[in-house]
């Protein structure tokens, strides 16, 4: 006799809005946990004390593994527990602290710690995503519900707080969207306005706030009652408003110091990622073309984060890579390259060997595709920089005219070039 199976099944997998929330943050080495503004966290992944980038990426690269596989504390500690290990970051060890230069005895991993950067970032991840989730389908449910977790104990501001309704659009959100602290389990759920006025629309609480003086810096910052500093920020909405403003070119002013610079890379590097990751992205490739459209009605979108040595070799303005909507959807068939394809575009680029023709153009080779991709890149006329041309070198005779004396110069990645020339002789057509 058949097995009775059910009708339906729940994919493992994290859904997309809340994977792609770690994996487009940077990585931010940092002291101490103050050494990082909430607003920051929201676009950069920081541990304190995990100063060296290869003990941040493999914990980030843990984390990671933790959402897109759904796995428990326990499969998360055994995996990672001895790579930290094997770098000698574990234990209590001396280190001096950068901002002071005092060498001071410190914690860096330990099974609490891990616990910790666990469920934090799970949690962050998780409540970003179901932001992005809550903001596409406020039309038919327009309001929010503060709920309790699952704790013993519950802090008292949170519990005032159970079972208050307010619209999504309400700035209550943008400082109350939980988790709101250290090991807080509260969480929100969206309702349709019948049930909000079944339960009754509240006014928002008076905000009430307590000044925190960060140690580190002796900066205050007005924290609101009830939230432990550095979780005063919604990182689902603090994402959304970054990329708005990276779609409106707000990122691209030029940045007054170093570590607000260091932010804009950041948000701007988050935003591409999470715009090109977005189903309003994707819609773009659906809409048919508009009756009577002229090319110069194409909209520009941003695809990807340039770094600047590209941006002054084009003599481009901003750090935006964009392709317009009219060459996207032509691209999605002429250049077998489709709104996924766009995805993770800006770190592909960065390691991307690169190419300057005669006419000044840039030519970007991705190697990381199974046919290699050769992206064309130059000044528009509204002088920022965009894509011309995006043909998969299936054209491989294409890369090998422009090594061959086709009057290119290489401006970066010659041995990665010259290893897939050794491999790949003309004439090969790729699947």
């Amino acid at each position: 006799m058949a097995e009775d199976r059910p009708g339906y099944s729940f994919s493992a997998e994290a859904p997309p809005e809340v994977a792609g929330f770690l994996r487009a943050k940077s990585l931010r080495p940092a002291f101490s946990w103050q050494d990082v503004e909430p607003e920051e966290h929201a676009v950069a992944f920081s541990v304190a004390k995990a100063m060296q980038v290869d003990v941040l990426e493999d914990i980030r690269a843990a984390v990671q593994t933790a959402i897109d596989d759904g796995q428990t504390f326990a499969q998360f500690q055994a995996d990672l527990r001895p790579r930290l290990e094997a770098r000698g970051w574990w234990g209590r060890a001396d280190m001096t602290d950068p901002d002071t230069g005092e060498a001071r005895d410190v914690q860096l991993g330990s099974p609490r710690r891990l616990r910790t950067i666990y469920r934090a970032n799970l949690r962050s991840a998780r409540a970003a995503g179901q932001w992005d989730r809550i903001e596409r389908a406020k039309a038919g449910l327009p309001y929010l519900i503060y709920q309790l977790g699952p704790s013993e104990r519950h802090r008292p501001h949170h519990v005032a707080k159970e079972g208050l309704v307010l619209p999504v659009d309400d700035a209550f959100w943008s400082e109350w969207m939980p988790p709101n602290g250290w090991g807080c389990k509260c969480h929100v759920r969206q309702i349709t306005r019948a049930e909000a006025e079944r339960r009754g629309i509240a006014e928002a609480p008076e905000r009430r706030t307590v000044d925190h003086v960060n140690d580190r810096t002796g900066q205050v910052r007005e924290v609101p009652v009830g939230i432990d500093p550095g979780w005063d920020v919604n990182p689902g909405r603090e994402r959304a408003r970054n990329a708005a403003d990276w779609l409106q070119g707000r990122l691209d002013a030029p940045a007054e110091t170093y570590a607000a610079e260091r932010f804009r890379a950041a948000a701007a590097r988050a935003a591409a990622e999470d715009v090109t990751g977005s189903w309003r992205f994707r819609r773009a490739f659906e809409t048919p073309a508009r009756e009577g459209e002229r090319p110069a009605d194409a909209v520009p979108l941003p695809v990807a984060v340039l770094e600047p040595r590209w941006i002054d070799a084009l003599n481009a303005a901003g750090r935006t890579l964009s392709v317009t909507d009219r060459l996207a959807r032509a691209g999605a068939q002429r250049w077998s390259m489709p709104a996924e394809a766009y995805a993770g575009l800006t770190s592909r680029l960065q390691g991307a060997p690169v190419l300057r023709g005669t006419d000044g153009e840039l030519t970007f080779v991705l190697l990381d595709e199974a046919a290699p991709r050769l992206l064309r890149v130059r000044r528009g006329a509204d002088g920022r920089a965009g894509i011309a041309d995006a043909a998969p070198a299936s054209a491989s005779d294409a890369l090998h005219d422009a090594l061959d004396g086709g009057g290119a110069e290489v401006l970066r990645g010659r041995e990665a070039l010259d290893a897939w020339r050794a491999r790949t002789p003309r004439g090969v057509v790729y699947d």
